[in-house]
């Protein structure tokens, strides 16, 4: 998906005067069409890739980790490294778009009723922290480690030309604050997929720094510095950050807010892009 600019061209008609002075009908101009100008952000995107490749290899060595605690029926310890594992993955959202179909296996919605069709991180989630076992999801676990090995295995040769990551982070950020902060979740691990996908806009930022004007990159870097004082407010431990059904509606508000602060000061760099 490319930036796109669009610029207008506007023809100015003039009439013209014959010698002897009689002026002649002005003639009629046919509109020039709108012409569209790509913004070409392949390189950016390779970039992102390049960060996203370098955390591959330690997110499959702790999806394997998950699994061998699902099947050994260690419970706690699961639901401990579950939102851990997760935030690989929304670190890899803004190039979810390449990997649809492999997306749709390893983080599937679980719908109610229908728990038993649902795959990969959201099946597991409902077994660790709704049924609160893991006695009937080795399965699953083990499914959700082959996919994420073939996501590894892909991404290295995934082209990404063109994917606007800018634009993609935009729509992440967007989702999280109209959705995934105000709807009921399985596992309530917001607070470590806010921390996640934050740090997935600090290299988007330092990336798309030199394409993009330099009052938006001051406003997203402040936008994500005020977010990243929120989410520190609510860590408890290394990587360890507050459940957040124990947020109140007022807390919940305000995480939302600076939320959708980040995603408004990304669209202005994704605006400003040249």
């Amino acid at each position: 998906m490319k930036n796109r600019k669009k610029i207008m061209f506007a023809l100015l008609a003039v009439g013209l005067l014959s010698a002897c002075g009689t002026k002649e009908e002005n003639p009629v101009t046919e509109p020039v069409e709108q012409q569209e100008i790509k913004i070409d952000v392949a390189d950016e995107a390779e970039q992102y890739k390049s960060l996203v490749l370098g955390q591959t290899d330690s997110f499959t060595a702790d999806t394997e980790l998950l699994a061998t605690y699902v099947k050994e029926g260690k419970l706690e310890e699961a639901q401990k490294l579950y939102p851990l594992v997760t935030m690989y993955y929304e670190r890899m959202q803004p190039l979810a778009s390449n990997f649809q179909e492999l997306d749709v296996k390893i983080n599937s919605e679980v719908e109610e009723g229908k728990e038993a069709e649902a795959s990969g991180f959201q099946s597991l989630a409902h077994g660790l922290f709704v049924e609160k076992k893991t006695a009937g999801y080795e399965g699953v676990a083990d499914e959700l480690v082959e996919n994420v090995k073939a996501l590894q295995s892909e991404l290295p040769t995934m082209d990404v030309s063109e994917n606007n990551v800018l634009a993609s982070a935009i729509t992440m950020f967007n989702t999280m604050a109209t959705n995934r902060l105000s709807a009921q979740s399985i596992s309530n691990n917001e607070v470590y997929a806010v921390k996640a996908q934050t740090e997935a806009a600090e290299d988007l930022l330092e990336i798309f720094i030199p394409r993009v004007s330099t009052e938006s990159a001051e406003t997203t870097s402040e936008a994500l510095k005020e977010l990243n004082e929120i989410v520190a407010y609510y860590e408890v431990g290394k990587e360890d950050y507050v459940n957040y059904s124990f947020f109140t509606a007022k807390q919940k508000e305000e995480l939302k807010t600076a939320v959708q602060r980040v995603g408004s000061a990304l669209q202005e760099m994704n605006d400003s892009l040249k």
